[in-house]
Parts: structure tokens; sequence; C-alpha cells
């Protein structure tokens, strides 16, 4: 799938349906995404409850945790993504949930802004590492552990876009219980 030719901006929706299941072979050799759900399998106990926001096509995260033997919930605002998560792993469930108005306890997050992922213009909104760590304190959870890696997706192999609008990506895992 080739990129928008408009210049209209799209919205998590649009972004992520526009890149549908592409996305996966995009992502598919994140060694730090497998490490962690590596490390996560090796310390959940039985049958524990999975929240993956953001599951995109459901692999690897809901795909091994199920597997596993987990109750897993994949939440995400594209509809593309959560139908390819249904027909990818059908032992868990999925709701497509916006969550782009989600405001942190401290409201300190980057709001509207204008850029473009994978040569799609796009309004974002995100947190800091810190600030997710905030919340999810806030939140009463506990965090075991954080790590933070970077990433280049193969985005232009897979036909999302063309090399030029690649970046190497920050991903966060965290990883906490409550």
């Amino acid at each position: 799938m080739a990129p928008t030719e408009s210049s209209q901006r799209l919205d998590a929706e649009a972004l992520f349906d526009s890149v549908g299941q592409a996305y996966e072979s995009a992502f598919a050799d994140c060694s730090a995404q497998r490490a962690s759900v590596t490390w996560l399998l090796e310390r959940l106990p039985p049958q524990a409850s999975v929240l993956d926001i953001g599951c995109g096509t459901g692999r690897p995260v809901c795909s091994s945790m199920a597997a596993a033997g987990h109750i897993v919930l994949g939440i995400d605002v594209s509809g593309v993504m959560i139908a390819a998560a249904t027909r990818n792993v059908p032992e868990a469930s999925f709701e497509k949930i916006d969550i782009k108005d989600f405001e942190p306890a401290n409201g300190r997050h980057g709001e509207n802004m204008d850029i473009a992922w994978m040569g799609r213009p796009i309004v974002a909104s995100s947190l800091s590492s810190e600030e997710v760590l905030e919340v999810m304190k806030a939140a009463k959870f506990e965090v075991l552990k954080v790590e933070n890696s970077k990433y280049l997706p193969r985005a232009a192999q897979a036909g999302i876009c063309r090399e030029e609008d690649v970046w190497e990506e920050e991903h966060l895992f965290v990883y906490a219980r409550k």
C-alpha cells in the first residue's frame, strides 16, 4: 500500500487503518518487543489477565500471551487492526477503543502535533516515558521493570512508505502489575 497522496492529516484510526496488515511485516523483527514478551511470559502467574494497549494485528504480544494460557484483551483505535487481530488470535478478546482523548493526571503531554509517520500526515499526542510511569503509578500499578529501545521499522520493505519516510523509533516497555 503506497502512502496517501492527499495532504489531509490522518487521525490515529485512519493512519493505522491505512497501514493495515503491512504493519506486522514492518515490525516483524523487533527483537526488543520479542524479548519483552519472553520476559513477561516468564513472570506471569497462570491464567493472568493481560491488557495490550495498541495491540495492532495481535502479533506477537496477544498471540504469545493467549498461547501461554493467559486471558488477553487487546485494544486498538484501528478497526482494520482489530479485525486482523481477531482473525490472527481468535482465543483472545479485542475491542476497538479510541484512546486519543486520554488525559494524564498531570496533563503534561504533547498534544496536537503535526507530524508525518510512515509517509502519512497525522496529528499526534504523546506522553514522555516519565509521564507514562507517573500515570501508571497513579493508577496503582506496581512497576516491575522499564526498558527503552530503538527500532527502525522495515516499513519501506513492507510497502507502507518510501525509505526516506522511516525513522528510528523509541519504544518503551513497562512491565507492571496491579
